[in-house]
């Protein structure tokens, strides 16, 4: 007998079941490349938001540089727009680190929080993916990734904006900054004023009465006794190096109150986490490219040694003794190839109205008169030594007016005069009952820089 077996059935059924395999497959394949497409998408918008920053960051720059070349007064230089709905300066760039990518920023030339602060800047950046972001040509599935790669639909943009604040960079922050030690003794005494304020100076001069405690003596030192107070009275605070050390005697660091009733330092009127950038003095120009100083006729009528207007000036070694004078009528720039000293009756007058900058390469000594700023305020008077410029004293019977920034030197004052500005040096010594004066106006000069970035 013969039992004979049909087929059908089975085949039919490894049929069914090949279809069904290849039917989960499918949807494996498909979830697994709409997992893949999604990351791609992920990844292409994450690289785009980075590439956002130096984009923003390119059009910080071109703001900050249009207020560097041309101030506030004259924003609408180099094709900036003014847009009287928000009382901006605007500027677009296109195509800046990759194809496609701009920035949009505008300047608002006064804060908001008032005259002490410089203008605001908002930059936005615009940037596209390290390739096309656009849509694949089976569409944004994982059946658009196997049909095809990438349309050439236009690409889509993502942005980050910031907000940014400047204030300006103001010179030697407290008035004294120094590499090394900063010593008072001798009943020194380093305080505050405003020359900018007529309630806080006379007619821009110093006034003890109105005093303010906003002084700083700041050293990078972090070791040993940075700082030695000794019997002076510091009106403010003082600031040292990692593990530098304060040392004090009979004198005071503190606020008003505390500075004229107390000794010791008052909590709160000392840190030690100073890092201060010093950097060393060029020359203003190539020497020899300069003019001559040649005698003339000073302020008064009388015969002077040198007659400086405005422009640059060139010198060797200059001792200013014996009557001997220097005017300076305009705005000018002195540089000297040697020492400087002034004794006696000898010295700088500057005109008021006037202003001048001294380069010096050697040492510099002043005694006597030595110099008569007729602006009566410290920006008009700057001070500079070179790399080789190692000492600066001044001991004059006229009070100093300006800034000194020397920070190879050792700086030294004297006498009974009050030196009012700003200095940088080396090292500070402060004695023989000398006062130092820091002028809060100078925290109002040089150029803007940044002092806030926020997203917004």
């Amino acid at each position: 007998m013969k039992i004979a077996t049909r087929g059908r059935k089975h085949q039919g059924s490894v049929l069914l079941i090949t279809l069904m395999t290849a039917w989960v497959i499918g949807i494996a394949l498909v979830s697994y490349l709409t997992l893949v497409a999604n990351q791609n998408r992920s990844t292409y918008n994450s690289l785009t938001w980075n590439t956002c920053i130096p984009v923003l960051e390119a059009g910080v720059e071109e703001a900050l540089n249009q207020i560097h070349y041309h101030g506030i007064d004259n924003l609408a230089a180099n094709q900036w727009t003014y847009n009287p709905a928000d009382g901006q300066y605007h500027k677009t760039r296109t195509n800046i680190f990759n194809e496609g990518s701009y920035y949009e920023v505008g300047i608002q030339p006064i804060d908001p929080r008032g005259d002490t602060y410089g203008p605001v800047i908002i930059s936005t950046g615009y940037a596209v993916g390290p390739g096309n972001t656009g849509t694949p040509v089976g569409g944004e599935t994982a059946f658009g990734m196997i049909l095809g790669t990438v349309s050439g639909s236009t690409p889509r943009y993502l942005s980050r904006t910031v907000r940014v604040t400047t204030i300006k960079q103001g010179f030697a922050p407290g008035g004294l900054n120094a590499k090394g030690h900063i010593i008072f003794s001798g009943g020194a005494i380093f305080d505050s004023f405003d020359s900018s304020d007529p309630n806080g100076s006379s007619n821009h001069q110093y006034d003890p009465a109105l005093r303010k405690a906003n002084a700083k003596a700041v050293t990078n030192l972090g070791t040993g006794a940075a700082i030695n107070v000794g019997g002076g009275t510091i009106f403010g605070s003082v600031s040292t190096g990692p593990d530098g050390i304060v040392t004090i005697g009979g004198g005071s660091v503190g606020d008003l109150a505390w500075s004229g009733s107390n000794r010791g330092i008052q909590q709160g009127h000392e840190r030690n986490d100073s890092n201060l950038q010093f950097e060393d003095v060029d020359p203003p120009f190539l020497y020899g490219s300069g003019s001559t100083p040649v005698a003339g006729i000073g302020l008064n009528g009388l015969p002077v040694a040198f007659v400086l207007s405005s422009g640059n000036y060139q010198l060797g070694s200059v001792n200013l003794s014996g009557g001997k004078t220097m005017f300076v009528s305009g705005d000018a720039s002195l540089y000297i190839n040697g020492n400087f000293s002034s004794s006696g009756n000898g010295g700088i007058v500057i005109a008021p109205g006037a202003s001048l900058k001294l380069y010096i390469a050697g040492s510099a000594s002043f005694t006597g008169n030595g110099i008569v700023n007729g602006s009566g305020q410290a920006r008009y008077l700057s001070i500079y030594g070179l790399k080789t410029s190692t000492s600066f004293s001044y001991s004059g019977t006229t009070g100093f007016i300006g800034t000194v920034n020397a920070p190879n030197a050792a700086l030294a004052f004297s006498g009974g005069a009050v030196a009012s500005g700003a200095f940088i040096g080396n090292t500070v010594n402060v004695n023989g009952g000398a006062h130092i004066a820091y002028d809060e106006d100078l925290r109002n000069v040089g150029d803007y820089i940044m002092e806030s970035w926020n997203e917004i």
